[in-house]
């Protein structure tokens, strides 16, 4: 219940002592507690803390205020947890074309048990979603972000082609090479331009081009040509293999999962992830 949301905040604030301390345990930015916390002190005349240095110091007022609520509030989410139980929980998700599923399926079943209800409903509009599978680079401005792995970029061949038994690839080798293009990847644009700028090589000649990355893994094992992916895609498909390119600087993109700033999408994120994944991600990145 939002209209509860600034009690929360106040019962964050006064536990750990700091607006910054309960801006984290909230998932929001400081001035958003700031703010619930001036709004109250304007509702009840008066103060709730002393601030100082050292952090935050109820006064009466807000010792009062937090008895109070604390009962208020536990009731509400109890209310709310049965509720839930109840009813449908649609979470809806977006997977970016440039990222495998396969990695995501154990945090989806996490979610599912510890929200049997939940409904996942999958969409292509990023602005959408309250998940996002993607790289931190490619998710709406905003969302936090759980980071999971790094991929290096390299060269995806079919398991066929000659260049598959050199001990490394050069962009030299690459020359003349027909090239599956993938517009919606930030990261291999990147590489790309690296590659080019290598001795005055003009590039590769564009043979087709992918909507999302399944299609580009299957339209290089048809040997239609080679195509610039993240070094982690080599165990997707047993047609394809991935070798780095020698001589670039190497083009890294981090990977995890993103999620809208509100309660609902913040708890199947965390949710989604382990225990351990979570110890080791606590402090979420915002996009």
């Amino acid at each position: 219940m939002d209209d509860l949301t600034p009690l929360r905040y106040f019962r964050a604030a006064y536990e750990l002592g700091t607006f910054s301390a309960a801006a984290r345990a909230c998932d929001v930015r400081q001035p958003s507690v700031s703010a619930a916390i001036a709004r109250l002190e304007g509702r009840y005349n008066g103060p709730l803390f002393q601030r100082s240095r050292d952090g935050l110091t109820p006064t009466a007022l807000g010792h009062e205020l937090y008895q109070q609520a604390g009962g208020v509030l536990a009731q509400v989410s109890q209310l709310e947890a049965r509720l839930k139980g109840h009813t449908i929980q649609r979470v809806r998700v977006c997977c970016a074309p440039d990222v495998f599923m396969a990695p995501f399926e154990a945090g989806l079943a996490r979610i599912r048990r510890a929200v049997p209800r939940a409904q996942f409903q999958f969409t292509d509009d990023p602005a959408q979603a309250d998940l996002h599978f993607a790289a931190d680079d490619c998710l709406p401005r905003g969302c936090g972000f759980y980071p999971l792995w790094q991929d290096k970029y390299g060269v995806g061949l079919h398991k066929g082609h000659p260049l598959v038994a050199n001990a490394e690839i050069t962009m030299a080798d690459l020359i003349g090479e027909a090239l599956i293009s993938r517009p919606y990847c930030p990261g291999a644009d990147l590489f790309m331009s690296r590659l080019t700028q290598l001795d005055g090589a003009t590039g590769l000649s564009v043979a087709a081009s992918a909507i999302h990355d399944a299609q580009l893994m299957d339209l290089v094992a048809a040997g239609l040509g080679v195509a610039l992916m993240p070094i982690s895609h080599g165990d997707a498909h047993r047609d394809v293999v991935l070798r780095e390119v020698a001589g670039v600087d190497p083009v890294t993109r981090m990977v995890g999962v993103g999620y809208r700033k509100t309660g609902f999408a913040g708890d199947m994120a965390r949710h989604f992830l382990s225990r351990d994944t979570l110890l080791g991600a606590a402090s979420p990145i915002s996009a």
